[in-house]
């Protein structure tokens, strides 16, 4: 949906209808002349994006934080009615208090030039399966996490291969029989002395595996898992014989693929083994959508051009596209992928490489490396989550840091209270160090 731009009178600065603070043509045109391209990103490294890269991704997280609300929604209505004497459904979902609920009497906002803003004292759930949000600063903390294991193979003489892992599905199948079955072939893929030898003859050190499911409107749930392999410079393409032999054996085992069925086999034969040699990046592995590049662009479309295509949507896509039968599918989609890790690592690979091992609650957070901002008070913060309008907020606090985000919630129709207000009270947004409870 494209809006008109509005002037803003006052200051000058550009505004949607509502308010909302945006870049004009002009301030990008002017940014777009200065802005050098971006290299090679480190996990600390903090280079601005292009100005249209910084409106892509406010677009696209925008559409999370709308279908994280979605998620409250459809919770709430599911605990009210499967659990009607559960009074609080955050007590059954986390994700239901997700970056809503208080954890102190302030909300920190917190923002660095060049990297995106972020809340602290918020309740946050960690689940890179269940929370659009949560799941989006979890990606990009392996994202880079990955790129820095393939810069290091490459230092060590090693190559990065990715191998995909795909077979054959029906719109009958559920998603927790499928992944029963998908977890049984890899068993007994990776069992006994055919892999152990495999593994020998191609040099490998290790590898980084990504569990992934979309789901199509034709042929429903569709697990696979997409593996970072690091071995030997010289493998080439003439492995993946070799692994498509293993991986139909495994399959036809697991009651996944049916040996009678030749049209089938040959298809499998075909297509459930991709390799792809001399990765540059992990940017499969640690994605968590339907789009099939890591990407500003592909993030801000995996919820509209690709929401209605039957081809395939990561679920958190339901919450968006909120089809029939969508709520459903989203809860059998929780319900099949509880407990279980979206990537694993060979043990021992983290430390080999030099990374720490940050846990999905820690990289949910975020926030860290980020320059605080001001406070929000309970009453102000009450207003923004009543409004939804906590995307915006943090789009204020990168365009004109916390005294926009004053403004904004002005602009707005927020009113202070006149009851219990003090100057301390509202000098704790113009002094962040000030104590909280003083």
């Amino acid at each position: 949906m494209h809006h008109s731009i509005i002037e803003d009178p006052v200051n000058g600065r550009a505004e949607a209808p509502g308010g909302m603070p945006v870049t004009t043509s002009s301030e990008r045109m002017r940014a777009s002349e200065t802005e050098a391209p971006a290299g090679s990103l480190g996990i600390t490294a903090k280079s601005s994006p292009p100005p249209s890269r910084e409106i892509g991704a406010r677009e696209a997280r925008a559409q999370r934080f709308k279908a994280l609300h979605q998620a409250r929604v459809w919770i709430g209505r599911r605990v009210n009615v499967m659990l009607p004497d559960v009074q609080f459904p955050g007590e059954v979902f986390r994700t239901f208090d997700c970056r809503h609920v208080r954890t102190s009497c302030m909300v920190e906002v917190r923002h660095t030039e060049g990297l995106p803003a972020n809340y602290r004292n918020l309740a946050t759930c960690g689940s890179v399966w269940a929370c659009p949000v949560c799941a989006a600063k979890i990606q990009e903390r392996r994202r880079l996490e990955l790129e820095h294991l393939v810069e290091w193979a490459e230092g060590q003489g090693l190559q990065a291969i990715m191998v995909t892992f795909t077979f054959p599905h029906t719109g009958f199948d559920s998603l927790g029989d499928l992944l029963e079955r998908q977890a049984d072939a890899f068993k007994r893929f990776r069992r006994g002395s055919p892999f152990t030898k495999l593994k020998a003859s191609i040099g490998f050190q290790g590898l980084v595996r990504s569990l992934e499911v979309t789901h199509g409107l034709a042929n429903g749930w569709h697990p696979h898992t997409h593996e970072l392999w690091l071995v030997d410079p010289k493998v080439g393409q003439e492995i993946r014989a070799r692994l498509v032999e293993l991986w139909e054996r495994a399959c036809i085992a697991a009651g996944l693929l049916d040996p009678a069925g030749q049209a089938k086999v040959h298809a499998f034969r075909q297509h459930s083994v991709d390799v792809r040699l001399n990765a540059t990046s992990g940017e499969y592995l640690a994605k968590q959508d339907s789009s099939r590049k890591w990407g500003i662009t592909h993030e801000v479309a995996k919820a509209t051009s690709k929401a209605g295509k039957a081809k395939g949507v990561h679920p958190h896509e339901f919450l968006i596209r909120m089809a029939k039968g969508d709520e459903s599918r989203y809860f059998e989609y929780l319900e099949a992928m509880k407990g279980k890790r979206q990537l694993f690592w060979s043990p021992g690979l983290k430390a080999r490489c030099g990374l720490d091992d940050i846990s999905d609650d820690d990289a949910a957070l975020g926030g860290d490396d980020l320059d605080h901002l001001g406070n929000l008070n309970q009453d102000e913060w009450d207003f923004i989550r009543r409004r939804r309008l906590a995307a915006q907020v943090l789009d204020a606090a990168e365009l004109g840091g916390f005294d926009l985000i004053l403004r904004y919630l002005k602009r707005q129709g927020y009113k202070p209270p006149d009851f219990g207000t003090t100057s301390a009270d509202q000098d704790e947004h113009r002094f962040p160090g000030l104590a909280p409870f003083s």
